[in-house]
């Protein structure tokens, strides 16, 4: 029936992504696999099938448990009565045929013609497995499979008759009415919280990119700012920064975190449309075997319950099942998507409607976003209550944020006046934009401060250095003693300044780092070309790279393809040779044609029983007689 010869056939008809797929999803990367062959024998090996059997439903695995009992091949309607004798009641043949066919899917059987059961298996045609089956398709376990199953089922596993069990776990209760309104208000906070959180975090990572350890993840003193900046518990600062790297605003370059390109896009956006690009993430992050039990278990509580159903669908599953589990809920948690384990409103829509739609059932649950605030004389700005986005990033180019939420705060600084100045700005057009927005007027202390930080911005000028003086950058400036006070300032000593004249300062970093050091140390910098024209310069942003910087089942595939495209008459020859060896090693009916002296080509079916000088021995299936056949009039090999 089935042999590792049909199985490398097979493979040997995909695409290269279905085999990428199907490597990647084995956890096969063996450097040893050269040909279809090799990775046949290794798709068949113990730990290879266990792998495959771990995301199969309970259905699938009673199918399989099934066939096994059938000798490892039955049809669709055998398998169905094996599965009621053993108690099931919920079963049709459609529904094992589907069964059967994602076994399929997972390389664990095929579908084959010939006897079905041992009682059959020698061809005679009158055993029970040639009743009349007609065309009804037969599903054989690949070699190894059945045996692998059963090792599981009798040691940590279970056996095919409490697979096939009919009994699920009680029903998970259904949150009350009185309950959903508590889960959705606090929802409601806690998908704002994230949303206000993850531009926060980009926000934090544009004023200071955040350091990457070797082993993974942020950074202590980093995770701590940012916590302190974001207003939220250190240990969500990982959640945070997941959501931020899978929804592609922030990007690792080198050891450091940096936004990206649309970063700046996403934080135009209003808060409903920033969590829905959130939440889309999440659901696009939940395994393929978790989401169906999500979206079934949608108007239920999760948590314990949700991790018993998750064990009881898949038993073949490892100890991993409840860390995917528990990852999953614990972001749906801080995005709102459930609340206490209870999934809110807009968490179900989301799993039965998409993000668009369960962010228009947040956004009358959002706080109103304002677009005025409370400039005071005191150089601070209040806003009494979340800003419209386009507002906030605005106002973040000429004040420094210091408090963030449903009552975000602002403080104009001289500095903050420059860099706005050097993003574009007036005198005139902060003046009025402050007075626009400003429910208290424009207060004199700011009008003031807006008119000096104009009249001292240019003060201090960065340009590149020229090519040839082996120098990044010249910092320059008429008043030598603010010079001087740059040059001895501890907080520029990264910059390695080095006088080159009484005007002029050098560095050998770029001129965007000196450019932006000087801006972080406050002094009203300009950066300038080689003609003295003012340049706007942006912070170093992030490029997202690709998630693993080597594809181990990529390499695999292009191994095969190399290996079936082997120039030459010898590539066609050595796959004759192999699928003959594994013919004869398997004792697999095969299909052979010859080509004969006057042109002609015959077909034989045979059951080989050696190889060896040249020559292929087996025995006619359709003459019952041994035939010895030279290799070299060999033309092609297929199983029946």
């Amino acid at each position: 029936m089935t042999s590792t010869l049909s199985l490398a056939e097979r493979l040997g008809g995909l695409d290269d992504e279905s085999l990428h797929d199907l490597i990647d999803g084995r956890g096969l990367t063996r450097s040893r696999i050269e040909d279809f062959f090799d990775l046949a024998d290794a798709l068949l090996e113990p730990p290879s099938v266990q792998h495959a059997l771990a995301p199969l439903p309970r259905p699938v695995l009673a199918a399989l448990a099934a066939l096994a009992e059938h000798g490892g091949a039955a049809t669709a309607e055998q398998a169905a009565e094996c599965l009621r004798s053993w108690g099931a009641t919920d079963v049709s043949t459609s529904s094992v045929r589907d069964d059967l066919n994602a076994l399929v899917d997972a390389f664990l059987a095929e579908q084959v013609a010939g006897p079905v059961n041992a009682a059959d298996a020698d061809g005679d045609g009158d055993g029970p497995g040639d009743s009349a089956n007609g065309s009804e398709p037969v599903f054989a376990l690949y070699p190894g499979v059945a045996a692998r199953f059963t090792g599981w089922a009798d040691g940590d596993g279970m056996p095919g008759r409490k697979l096939a069990a009919s009994g699920k776990p009680a029903a998970l209760a259904s949150v009350p009415d009185v309950d959903r309104r508590f889960v959705d208000r606090l929802a409601a906070e806690r998908a704002f919280v994230a949303a206000c959180a993850v531009a926060e975090f980009v926000y934090e990572l544009e004023r200071e990119p955040a350091r990457e350890l070797q082993k993974g993840g942020l950074a202590l003193p980093d995770t701590r700012r940012i916590a302190s900046a974001l207003g939220i518990e250190a240990e969500d600062v990982a959640t945070v920064h997941w959501l931020a790297d899978s929804s592609r605003l922030v990007s690792r370059e080198g050891a450091v975190w940096l936004p990206t390109d649309a970063a700046e896009a996403w934080a135009a956006l209003s808060t409903p449309e920033r969590w829905a690009r959130l939440a889309g993430t999440w659901l696009d992050s939940v395994p393929a075997d978790i989401r169906p039990l999500m979206v079934e278990r949608a108007h239920a509580s999760w948590g314990d319950a949700l991790r018993g159903y998750a064990r009881w669908r898949y038993p073949a599953a490892d100890a991993s099942l409840d860390r995917r589990v528990n990852e999953v809920e614990a972001h749906a948690e801080f995005l709102g998507i459930t609340a206490n384990a209870a999934p809110s409103t807009a968490g179900i829509t989301l799993l039965q409607r998409g993000p668009d739609a369960a962010a228009d059932v947040l956004r009358a649950a959002f706080p109103a976003e304002v677009d005025r605030v409370y400039v005071q004389h005191d150089l601070s700005i209040v806003a009494p209550g979340p800003l419209i986005p386009s507002l906030d990033a605005r106002l973040r180019t000429l004040a420094d944020a210091e408090g963030t939420g449903l009552a975000a705060s602002f403080r104009v600084s001289p500095s903050s006046l420059h860099r706005a100045i050097a993003a574009g700005e007036t005198a005139q057009s902060l003046r009025d934009f402050i007075g626009s927005i400003s429910l208290t007027g424009l207060p004199q202390p700011v009008a003031y401060l807006i008119d000096e930080a104009a009249s001292r911005y240019g003060r201090v000028r960065v340009r590149a250095a020229d090519s040839s003086s082996g120098t990044g950058s010249v910092v320059h400036s008429g008043d030598h003693e603010l010079l001087n006070t740059i040059a001895v300032d501890q907080s520029l000593a990264a910059l390695g300044l080095r006088p080159a004249s009484d005007a002029e300062l050098t560095s050998r970093f770029p001129i965007d780092v000196a450019y932006w050091a000087l801006v972080d140390a406050h002094y009203p910098v300009v950066a300038e070309d080689a003609d003295g024209r003012q340049l706007r310069v942006r912070r170093r942003l992030g490029h997202p790279e690709p998630r693993e910087s080597t594809d181990t089942a990529q390499l695999v595939v292009q191994r095969l393809r190399s290996a079936v495209s082997t120039e030459g008459q010898g590539g066609a020859e050595a796959w004759l040779n192999r699928q003959l060896e594994s013919a004869v090693r398997s004792r697999t009916i095969v299909t052979v044609t010859v080509a004969l002296p006057d042109g002609r080509e015959l077909e034989f079916t045979l059951e080989p029983t050696g190889l060896g000088g040249g020559r292929l021995r087996g025995r006619d299936r359709a003459s019952d007689i041994e035939r010895t056949l030279p290799v070299a009039s060999i033309r092609a090999v297929r199983t029946t």
